[in-house]
């Protein structure tokens, strides 16, 4: 299934729009500054499954006459526009059942589940006693494993679950016969449980607003690594906010997809990017004088290899962002607002093959490589050259180029720094004016002279 959101005149959103596909089994991340929209988001997901989600969670005074939350899901739309008597989101039409029991939301402080447990399981605690005392109870190994995974100790070694009215719930057996129930643990792990619970139950989609609330760092981490795994195998998709750098630095792009939500003036947009486009954006680099922004790793050790052997004075650190676009969008971004460093300090290096990019052509603080890219150099030496040695190239065509690079490397016929030497050795002068510019840039105007 796929789902839609159109968010219109809510709170400080004009608009917003968000989708996702349901058959892709994975997790999604939304990051951006506070107030950017985010738990918006997350309520407006919550209000598919309960339509007085905003009525119980937010201000009345986020509304106005042109209010409206539109869903779409695969060909199906439902409205909730502003109904001015009921002071809430209205809709003509019912969403269907089956579509709110496959979604899960848990919403931040102080609403979310998390925060809401103690003694919710009171109702059931003598049918659960009785359970205990007649030993009828299992060891829910997948789960123990699941949560020692994720605390990196044997705390729940004598967890326990029973079923009652055909549900799940579990506790502790201590050595002292008495026992510890689950709304009792910590309001983490209470809810790792419960995260648990929805993706045994096959939730097509669960939405979690801060979901480093609670978790230590270490926890947060290991969670994400064990989420990843269920999703696929349970086909789940988890979607969830979130400002921890631990947790972000975790999720890998070739699985994972981290999102950056901007709010420009009220209009809402959810770009997929990187981790370190993210840490640049939110939290930035402190301690260095100057920025080299480049798109990726190979390009990022290409320049420090170019970099090797020459002198300068400033100190500096270079940064692989994403996409060029994502690369030159960060440069635009820290002229109006430096949070990298002022904008004579910060230049950006891309790949040859991105010359004539509408976006990155006559910029002064944006340079080239003089090859399309190191792979694709390599790749046509390496087709066109009698190099001595054959690798076998498999995966996707799109990606031969450095696919092919890879199993150089990996097969040990050459290394990284012999690539950067072949691949340089047909643009000798090019490459010594890229590094000459680089190195200017990383070396104090001579005294009495400044920079325009």
């Amino acid at each position: 299934m796929h789902l839609s959101i159109h968010i219109e005149n809510v709170q400080h959103i004009k608009e917003l729009n968000y989708e996702i596909d349901l058959s892709s089994n994975g997790l999604h991340c939304i990051v951006g500054k506070n107030g950017c929209g985010k738990t918006t988001l997350i309520r407006s997901l919550q209000n598919i499954i309960s339509a007085d989600t905003f009525q119980k969670t937010a201000s009345p005074y986020i509304f106005d006459g042109t209010s409206k939350i539109t869903y779409k899901f695969n060909d199906t739309y439902h409205v909730y526009s502003y109904n001015d008597t009921h002071k809430q989101l209205d809709s003509k039409t019912v969403i269907a059942l089956d579509i709110k029991k496959s979604l899960f939301i848990e919403q931040p402080i102080p609403h979310g589940i998390r925060f809401n447990h103690t003694q919710k399981l009171s109702s059931i605690d003598e049918e659960l006693r009785t359970k205990r005392t007649l030993k009828e109870y299992t060891t829910p190994t997948e789960l123990i494993d699941f949560l020692e995974k994720i605390y990196g100790d044997q705390r729940f070694s004598q967890l326990k679950e029973v079923i009652i009215n055909r549900e799940k719930y579990y506790f502790v057996l201590k050595d002292n016969n008495q026992y510890i129930r689950e709304d009792y643990f910590s309001s983490g792990e209470y809810f790792i449980i419960h995260l648990y619970k929805l993706i045994q139950k096959k939730c097509s989609l669960i939405a979690i607003d801060e979901l480093d609330i609670s978790l230590d760092a270490s926890a947060q981490v290991n969670l994400v690594q064990e989420l990843r795994v269920f999703c696929k195998s349970n086909e789940v998709n988890i979607v969830f906010t979130t400002h921890s750098l631990a947790l972000m630095k975790t999720l890998n792009q070739g699985h994972d997809k981290l999102f950056y939500m901007d709010n420009n003036k009220g209009n809402v947009s959810t770009t997929l990017t990187s981790y370190n486009y993210i840490k640049s954006l939110l939290f930035g680099f402190k301690g260095w004088d100057k920025y080299i922004l480049v798109e990726d790793e190979m390009l990022k050790m290409y320049i420090t290899y170019l970099l090797r052997n020459s002198n300068f004075i400033y100190t500096y650190n270079i940064i692989y962002i994403g996409g060029a676009d994502q690369v030159v969008g960060l440069l635009k971004r820290n002229i109006d607002e430096n949070f990298l460093a002022s904008k004579t300090d910060v230049i950006a290096v891309l790949d040859g093959d991105q010359k004539n990019y509408k976006m990155c052509k006559n910029r002064s603080d944006t340079h080239f490589i003089p090859q399309q890219s190191v792979e694709k150099e390599m790749s046509k030496i390496y087709e066109d050259t009698d190099l001595g040695f054959e690798v076998e190239v498999t995966g996707k065509k799109k990606n031969y180029d450095k696919n092919l690079v890879a199993q150089i490397i990996k097969k040990g016929h050459l290394r990284i720094d012999d690539i950067f030497g072949i691949v340089t050795s047909n643009f000798v002068e090019e490459t010594n004016e890229l590094v000459d510019t680089i190195v200017s840039f990383l070396t104090p105007p001579p005294q009495g002279k400044l920079l325009k």
